[in-house]
């Protein structure tokens, strides 16, 4: 099986899994068969105190 694999960033207001889902959902749009993720980094901004986005660095594996 040949496995080929993607890196995004994924952002959400809502969340570290969101923003994971957010990365999902787009790489769901132009790649067909995906088959995992990794997580690669986690990481969010802050305005005034408070986290206001959250955003994942991940590798999605899909076949090729």
């Amino acid at each position: 099986m040949h496995i080929r694999v993607s890196e995004l960033v994924g952002e959400s207001p809502n969340g570290w899994k969101a923003a994971v889902q957010a990365a999902v959902d787009e790489a769901s749009k132009t790649i067909n068969d995906i088959v995992g993720v990794e997580v690669v980094n986690l990481t969010a901004n802050v305005q005034n105190g408070r986290v206001v986005e959250y955003k994942a660095n991940v590798k999605i594996a899909h076949r090729g």
